[in-house]
């Protein structure tokens, strides 16, 4: 059972040697993106509740 788990944990290792990490200048692109994409959703959202709640009010 040692040895299974001494595989293991070395062949994890070797694979996270293996990861390339993007540079500080994609972060930071990706992050702009996934925040302007993440407001323009929750404005929508919230317009969509707006039109909605309007409309309930209508019908009531």
């Amino acid at each position: 059972m040692a040895k299974k788990e001494e595989g293991f944990f070395s062949a994890v290792n070797k694979e996270r040697k293996k990861i390339q990490w993007p540079d500080k200048k994609t972060t930071l692109e990706y992050t702009i993106i996934i925040l302007i994409i993440s407001t323009i959703t929750g404005v929508a959202i919230w317009l969509l509740d707006q039109l909605f709640a309007f409309l309930l009010g209508f019908l009531m």
